[in-house]
C-alpha cells in the first residue's frame, strides 16, 4: 500500500497529477481543495503528497486509486468523509472543492446549507455528513492551507541549518563557532537555505 509519494511532477491533469518516483509514473487524484494549494508547481518540480490508497472494483477488474493530500490531517478528514454511506473516494474528491477547514467548520456547526454547496452533496447527504462526522473533524477545522501556513521563524531556520551542518560532518563546537560568527545576520533569515547561504558567503569571504 502506498501512503506517501515524493517525486517529480510530470504533468497536471484536469483532476490530478502524474508523479514520477523511482522511474514509475503514478496517477494521483487530487480533491479541488488540494489542487488549489499546488497551483504554483509546474512540470519538473519536486512534489510530495500524503496518499490515501484505495482499490476500486468493477465487474472486469480491480483498479488502484491514489488520492493525494498535502498533510496527514487532510487525509484523515477525507477518510472520515468517505466513511459516510454513499460517498466513495472519487465522489469525495469531486466534492471537496472548498478548503478542508471550511468544510470541517460547516460540519461542526451543523451548517447543512454550506455543505450543499459542495458538488454532488444534496441536503439529505449533508445532514448525514453532519450527523456522522460532527465530533470527528476538529483537527481539520484548524487545518491551514500551504498559503496560510506561517513561515518558519529565524530560530527554527537556524536550528534546521545546524542540523544540516551536523549531517555534513561538522562538530558541535565548529557549528557553534559558525553560528556565533553570523551575528545579527541570522535573524533576517526565514529558512535553513538562507542561513546556509549566509554561512557559505561568510566563509568564502574568509569572515
Amino acid at each position: 500500500m502506498i501512503s506517501h509519494l515524493t517525486g517529480v511532477l510530470l504533468k497536471k491533469k484536469r483532476d490530478g497529477v502524474v508523479v514520477e518516483a523511482g522511474g514509475v509514473g503514478y496517477d494521483v487524484l487530487l480533491p479541488g481543495a488540494v489542487a488549489a494549494q499546488l497551483e504554483d508547481l509546474g512540470a519538473g518540480d519536486e512534489i510530495s503528497l500524503v496518499i490515501s490508497y484505495h482499490l476500486i472494483a468493477t465487474p472486469s477488474r480491480i483498479t488502484p486509486l491514489l488520492v493525494g493530500f498535502t498533510n496527514d490531517v487532510e487525509r484523515e478528514f477525507f477518510e472520515h468523509f468517505i466513511s459516510v454511506s454513499g460517498i466513495g473516494p472519487k465522489a469525495a474528491a469531486r466534492a471537496l472543492t472548498l478548503p478542508f477547514a471550511r468544510v470541517a467548520q460547516a460540519i461542526i456547526e451543523g451548517d447543512v446549507g454550506a455543505l450543499t454547496l459542495l458538488p454532488g452533496v444534496g441536503r439529505k447527504r449533508a445532514e448525514e455528513i453532519v450527523h456522522q462526522l460532527k465530533d470527528k473533524v476538529a483537527a481539520a477545522a484548524l487545518c491551514r492551507t500551504r498559503a496560510e501556513a506561517a513561515p518558519p521563524s529565524a530560530a527554527e531556520a537556524l536550528l534546521e541549518a545546524e542540523a544540516v551542518l551536523e549531517q555534513l560532518g561538522y562538530s558541535r563546537p565548529e557549528i557553534k563557532a559558525i553560528v556565533d560568527n553570523l551575528g545579527d545576520g541570522a535573524r533576517e533569515c526565514s529558512s535553513a537555505e538562507e542561513v546556509l547561504s549566509l554561512i557559505y558567503a561568510r566563509q568564502k569571504r574568509g569572515l
